[in-house]
């Protein structure tokens, strides 16, 4: 699936249940409005602590 620059992937609280994969660009981890994390090289994965541990998302992406 193909998002827009600033446009939220994944929030905080949701349950999503699948991986998600870095085709190209830049994915940013926020987390009470504070950026943790910068994912950007392709084939990064990001979501996958919700998955592995069957809990919503702790951030927003």
């Amino acid at each position: 699936m193909k998002h827009r620059a600033r446009e939220v992937v994944l929030t905080a609280g949701s349950e999503t249940g699948g991986l998600h994969f870095l085709r190209s660009g830049a994915v940013e981890v926020v987390k009470d409005g504070v950026q943790i994390a910068s994912v950007n090289a392709p084939g990064s994965v990001f979501g996958e602590q919700a998955v592995l541990l069957d809990q919503p998302h702790t951030a927003d992406t």
